[in-house]
């Protein structure tokens, strides 16, 4: 198996990132017609490529993983799962899918319009009322 040129670690790094698995971002680079032996091969060499995992340590902020600090491992696996679902949403034909794959099609949407709306991570709104009403209430009644 060929290795990936400079340019294209670069941007098969940039698939990965952007939410790719890697058997979809390896097709890129291959012909079409090529064995599954030969894909299989890819997928398992690819993203251990030295330019590869430099340009995915340059993307996520410069730093290895294992030097990173809590803050910035956190940050960057949240900001790829969502990247990893907002994939899943643009691969999948919502009235082709059905069972399972709908039921992850309507998870990632669900998950991703909480994102965008601003309000991921934060209590429903039901529970924000009852912790206001309690805020509200003091511990010899009501305040008025």
């Amino acid at each position: 198996m060929r290795p990936l040129t400079s340019a294209e670690a670069d941007q098969f790094a940039l698939m990965l990132l952007s939410g790719a698995p890697v058997s979809d971002a390896i097709r890129y680079f291959l012909d079409p017609l090529v064995g599954e032996e030969l894909l299989a091969e890819a997928a398992d060499q690819w993203p251990q490529q030295s330019e590869v995992l430099d340009a995915l340590q340059r993307y996520t902020g410069g730093e290895a993983w294992h030097r990173m600090d809590d803050k910035q491992r956190l940050d960057i696996a949240i900001k790829k799962h969502y990247n990893e679902m907002a994939y899943f949403l643009w691969t999948v034909n919502y009235v082709e899918a059905a069972g399972q794959e709908k039921v992850k099609a309507d998870t990632c949407r669900v998950a991703l319009e909480t994102k965008l709306a601003g309000t991921a991570g934060q209590e429903s709104p039901l529970a924000r009322f009852y912790h206001d009403m309690l805020a509200k209430y003091d511990h010899t009644g009501p305040i008025s």
